[in-house]
């Protein structure tokens, strides 16, 4: 998989720590630096194009990729500043488009099919209509939330010493299906034995980047090897983001924040 375009902005963040988790992509910061390379030659299943702004790119550089890599879905994901390109009729022709805030609500279930070789909107021709993909990703969507709700229960330990965090978090993992229990980390450190739970939702209240990066270590080294590890972080720099994720977290989220 290839991903084009500025993946260090916050609003592709979910989207890089997804694609980062699931499988191996390469990354270009633009286009043309794309365009230019012997890149081209490879065979990609998925190319995503992130663009953050109206008209980022020119027609003439999207004709040129969709020429080059006609058996490749494209898959634009839009910025917060692209909203208007509705309105004005600029929309990029021809490839799957959705936006930034909808990864984890409507996107991602279908990356996931996609992966999995599993029914997915994205396995349809590239000549499908919008509304043919609209019924398709409903569909991937619908069956997924079968699936969840017919699989073994899942559990999740939560650790956060602000109560209306665990509150919060508490509510919306069960909300998803899981049985959820709630610990303060001055508590939950004392704990010697191994975390046996499907995931660990970690709420960040420390200002000392070096604690909450010795302790990400410590809770991926008492969970499972399968444990997914979530990480609420206070709008952590690029270079945060990379030592978190070195250090065993499968997702950080960035507050403020909104759980779909």
């Amino acid at each position: 998989m290839a991903v084009i375009g500025d993946f260090h902005r916050n609003d592709f963040q979910n989207f890089v720590r997804d694609i980062r988790g699931k499988t191996a992509a390469i990354y270009f910061d633009n286009l043309a630096l794309f365009l230019q390379t012997n890149g081209l030659g490879q065979r990609y299943d998925l190319l995503f194009l992130l663009a953050y702004g109206c008209a980022q790119y020119s027609p003439s550089d999207i004709q040129q990729l969709q020429n080059r890599l006609l058996n490749t879905r494209i898959v634009l994901i839009a910025g917060s500043l692209t909203e208007g390109e509705r309105r004005t009729g600029m929309l990029p022709p021809d490839m799957i488009r959705c936006y930034w805030h909808q990864w984890e609500t409507e996107v991602q279930p279908v990356f996931t099919s996609f992966c999995d070789r599993r029914y997915s909107a994205w396995g349809l021709p590239l000549t499908a209509s919008e509304e043919e993909r609209l019924l398709a990703i409903a569909t991937t969507i619908e069956k997924t939330r079968y699936q969840s709700k017919n699989s073994p229960l899942q559990t999740a330990v939560i650790v956060a010493d602000d109560a209306e965090m665990q509150a919060l978090l508490l509510d919306w993992t069960m909300q998803k299906g899981y049985h959820a229990e709630a610990h303060r980390w001055v508590d939950f450190k004392f704990i010697s034995e191994i975390i046996a739970t499907s995931e660990i939702l970690f709420d960040v209240i420390s200002e000392d980047f070096a604690e909450t990066l010795a302790i990400v270590q410590l809770l991926k080294k008492r969970s499972l090897s399968s444990t997914r590890l979530t990480v609420f972080y206070n709008s952590p720099r690029p270079d945060e983001f990379q030592q978190l994720t070195q250090a065993g977290a499968t997702r950080i989220v960035s507050k403020p924040f909104f759980l779909p």
